[in-house]
Parts: C-alpha cells; sequence; structure tokens
C-alpha cells in the first residue's frame, strides 16, 4: 500500500458514500486510478462497508462491556454461542485473569438483566462473568488508522 491507497482508505472512513469523482478531486488522481484502486483494496483490505446507526435513536440506551471466564476446554464454542447472540455486538477473545470480551446492547437495564441471566449466563462453559455498563460513549465504531512505519 502507497499514500495513494492510504488517502483512499481515510476517505472512505470519512464518508463511506463518497463518490469516485469526489474522492478523485479531494486525493487529486483520476478517476480511473481511484476505480481501480479501490477494486484492488476490496480484493485485499476492505473486508465490507457498514453503516454506523444513532443507538440512542433506535433506543438502545444501554450498553455493557462483559469479561467472562470460560472453561478452557470449551473457550471455542463458548465465543461461538455468544457470538450467535444478537444482543452481542463483538466478540473477542483476551489475555489475563479473563478470557473473552463482549459488548452488549439493551433498551433498558431490565432487559440486560434479562440478557445477562437468561441468555449469556446460560451458555455452557461460562465459569464466571463481571458486568460494567457504560456510562457514556466518547469514541466508538472508528478504527484508528495510521500508516505503518518504514
Amino acid at each position: 500500500m502507497d499514500e495513494i491507497d492510504w488517502r483512499i482508505i481515510h476517505s472512505l472512513l470519512e464518508n463511506s458514500r463518497i463518490t469516485l469523482s469526489q474522492m478523485s478531486r479531494d486525493i487529486d488522481v483520476p478517476d480511473a486510478t481511484i476505480s481501480h484502486r479501490l477494486k484492488k483494496l476490496e480484493q485485499d483490505v476492505i473486508k465490507q462497508y457498514t453503516t454506523l446507526l444513532d443507538f440512542d435513536k433506535l433506543d438502545l440506551k444501554i450498553t455493557a462491556i462483559i469479561i467472562i471466564q470460560s472453561e478452557s476446554e470449551k473457550h471455542k464454542e463458548v465465543e461461538k454461542q455468544l457470538s450467535n447472540l444478537n444482543e452481542v455486538s463483538e466478540v473477542y477473545s483476551i489475555s489475563g485473569e479473563y478470557d473473552i470480551l463482549i459488548k452488549v446492547w439493551a433498551h433498558s437495564l431490565d432487559e440486560l438483566n434479562q440478557i445477562i441471566n437468561s441468555k449469556i449466563r446460560s451458555v455452557d462453559g461460562i465459569e464466571d462473568l463481571t458486568e460494567m455498563i457504560v456510562m457514556e460513549r466518547v469514541k466508538e465504531g472508528v478504527v484508528p488508522l495510521t500508516e505503518p512505519k518504514k
């Protein structure tokens, strides 16, 4: 990847709906170059295009981060089951005292409690968990993109 590729990615992160002609003007390279580079990036780097939603307007007021200890022989199955829950938006295998970190969305504290007790705690292989409720979303949904040091 060179500087033009990085500028294309930055442009898409700022506005994924930008037109090729606008990107071409912003980056100061021909439309055909942008189109060719973008197709290559979509094959090699860009996994998918997605939508960033305003969760408050969807009445998803509660965000919780939950760290989980799992039985080591059931770790992968626990990750899979948690990944299949609609309320869970992210699942990470982590190091340290806990094994898995998940992000959960709910409309209310009552609903969060129900999700934790009836869905998450019922996953076979979970030994312990700690819930943390997010008080304020300060920065979310943006990958910090910096060029690698040469």
